[in-house]
């Protein structure tokens, strides 16, 4: 395990799923799910047919639909010198474009709120837009009729008499008369709606898979962090240079061989338990894993002696907030393998927590300072902090990080700071 600086992973909250594999729709997408991000298009960013995305959908085409529709009134009223008229050919055309650009979606709003079993589901939308589009295609009729009978009364007899025209009562004649209105309503009526549904199906399973990778990459972190940890804390570095201690101090000063046998049993006792019990899966406080670096922190200082001293100030206010487990004496190993060790001399080893903010929320900074060797060369390609930087992406996203620096006064300063639930 070596120093290094890294930085955070924006990784988005799970979502809830449903046993049946439906997804909430009163909610906004994940990004990768979603049709756009974009501000304009706010409606894009929420699931397709779902009550949030319909009415955000309508703020957005209903100013065109109205603009239209008062067009049309005002063009009447110019002809016949009737506002009144003008008026009601208006309100008539906004029903039809109103209709025209959300009732069929409104039909398929419903049926994906009743939340059918997915198959049943995605067949009832598909029939929904469709009745939405005989159904826009009965208003707007009315609607034109209307404004052609007005019409017709400004007119003479002669000139409200259409032409004689052959009617092609063939499939393909009454294919090509629906062809205009029916490209009008698969671009603005609930067409490429449609396709945007089942689009979004298939980017919301993809959603899932990269969920549950990530997921189970986050119990490999956990699993290789306890392993980590574990050799850490009883691998031949650690064990031989303190049974060694003991084997000079046993002859030399036996009450100081007695007190690091005693450290050494403490430190055992604070961190095989965590692992048996899998702690890197659960939930742990900041003043359980200080109680950790403590214990090994004393056995390093009746190991060596003068040349090393510790200091740990973490108030009792914060002994009890969460923090994650197995990360803190990660950091403080570091210090010590790669700061005082690596350094003759005096050495110090200094762990605090304090309550501050960031981005205007509140956070817990815990700092691990050394006066050691200072960063190396090729520092943070370690297997301890590899681990940390995962699991705080994974847990926090881009609200935790995690800084190394080298401090004015010579050694290095470990930075990590993770939000807290906000009360």
């Amino acid at each position: 395990m070596s120093h290094g600086r890294w930085r955070t992973l924006a990784v988005r909250d799970p979502v809830e799923i449903r046993l049946d594999g439906q997804y909430p729709i009163d909610k906004s997408l994940p990004a990768d799910v979603a049709a756009s991000a974009s501000q304009l298009l706010q409606y894009l960013r929420f699931p397709v047919f779902s009550w949030s995305w319909w009415w955000r959908r309508m703020l957005f085409f209903a100013p065109l639909a109205i603009v239209a529709a008062l067009s049309s009134g005002n063009i009447h009223a110019a002809f016949a010198n009737d506002a009144l008229e003008g008026l009601s050919v208006a309100w008539r055309a906004v029903l039809a474009n109103g209709w025209f650009l959300g009732g069929g979606v409104l039909l398929a709003v419903a049926v994906r709120h009743a939340r059918f079993a997915p198959a049943v589901e995605r067949v009832l939308v598909v029939l929904a837009v469709l009745a939405g589009f005989f159904i826009a295609d009965v208003v707007t009729g009315w609607a034109d009729r209307y404004h052609a009978e007005l019409m017709c009364a400004h007119r003479s007899q002669s000139e409200c008499k259409d032409p004689v025209k052959p009617i092609d009562n063939t499939l393909l004649g009454a294919l090509l008369r629906l062809a205009v209105p029916g490209g009008l309503y698969f671009a603005f009526g609930g067409g490429f709606a449609t396709l945007s549904y089942f689009k979004e199906q298939r980017s919301w399973r993809e959603h899932e898979r990269q969920r549950e990778r990530q997921q189970l990459q986050l119990a490999k972190n956990e699993a290789d962090l306890k392993l980590s940890l574990l050799q850490a804390q009883v691998e031949p570095h650690f064990l031989f240079n303190t049974l060694a201690s003991l084997r000079s101090l046993v002859r030399t000063e036996p009450e100081r061989a007695e007190a690091t046998i005693d450290a050494l049993v403490a430190h055992l006792r604070a961190t095989l338990p965590k692992l048996r019990a899998g702690a890197g899966e659960g939930v742990s406080t900041l003043g359980q894993q200080a109680d950790i670096c403590r214990s090994y922190l004393e056995v390093m200082r009746v190991r060596m002696g003068a040349r090393f001293s510790y200091a740990i100030d973490v108030p009792a206010s914060l002994s009890e907030l969460p923090f994650p487990p197995l990360m803190l004496i990660s950091l403080v190993e570091n210090a010590v393998k790669h700061g005082v060790e690596r350094k003759p001399g005096p050495c110090t080893v200094t762990l605090t927590a304090s309550d501050v903010l960031r981005d205007g929320r509140r956070a817990l900074a815990v700092n691990v300072l050394d006066d050691g060797a200072g960063l190396g060369e090729g520092a943070g390609s370690g297997v301890g902090l590899a681990n940390i930087r995962a699991q705080l992406a994974l847990r926090y996203g881009e609200s935790a990080s995690l800084t190394l620096c080298n401090r004015d006064c010579g050694g290095v300063m470990a930075s990590l700071t993770i939000p807290l639930p906000q009360t």
